[in-house]
């Protein structure tokens, strides 16, 4: 069985709504892959950016190579804000694992950007080899959100396990301690 390291930076969010009537917006977004609901992680909770929280937090999943071909695989980072009473949920992003793989390959997106100085627009993304940077809308159920959220990301190369050792991958997946 063919796998990847996929490892994913939440960096920050930009002008998400203020869900707060009273106090300070404090967010922190929790990350999974569909499916895999009991690997998720959760970011810190951001208790300075208001609207405009910052994370830098670097995480990681192995892949099998069939999750990257399948668009059922989907990426979830899902924004709350931190609150006494209970998290309220701002919005998030969906982006399925096939799209993030194919945006990273090599050649097509390095193509159209010859220039070092460039601006980055929602939905595009910088090619780094099998990496790239993403700002991308947030959602909150069928509708655009208000706010940005920015990923960066890769993927290792292609990697084949034995039996043996896979058992262990999918172990690992499923373990919350796994980061």
């Amino acid at each position: 069985m063919e796998c990847r390291t996929f490892d994913l930076t939440v960096s920050s969010a930009i002008d998400v709504k203020d869900v707060r009537l009273l106090g300070k917006t404090e967010v922190h977004a929790r990350i999974y892959i569909a499916g895999l609901p009991e690997a998720e992680r959760r970011t810190p909770t951001d208790t300075h950016g208001k609207t405009n929280p910052a994370w830098n937090f670097t995480t990681n999943y192995t892949v099998f190579e069939s999750m990257l071909m399948n668009s059922n695989t989907v990426l979830v980072v899902k924004l709350y804000c931190t609150r006494s009473m209970g998290d309220r949920y701002i919005g998030e992003v969906n982006m399925a694992l096939k799209e993030l793989f194919e945006r990273a390959e090599p050649d097509k997106v390095a193509a159209k950007k010859s220039s070092k100085e460039f601006e980055l627009h929602e939905g595009e993304a910088i090619n780094r080899g099998r990496s790239a940077l993403l700002v991308l809308p947030l959602q909150k159920g069928s509708v655009k959100s208000q706010g940005n959220l920015i990923i960066s990301y890769s993927f290792s190369e292609k990697v084949t396990l034995n039996k043996l050792l896979m058992a262990t991958v999918a172990t690992r997946m499923l373990s919350p301690l796994h980061y």
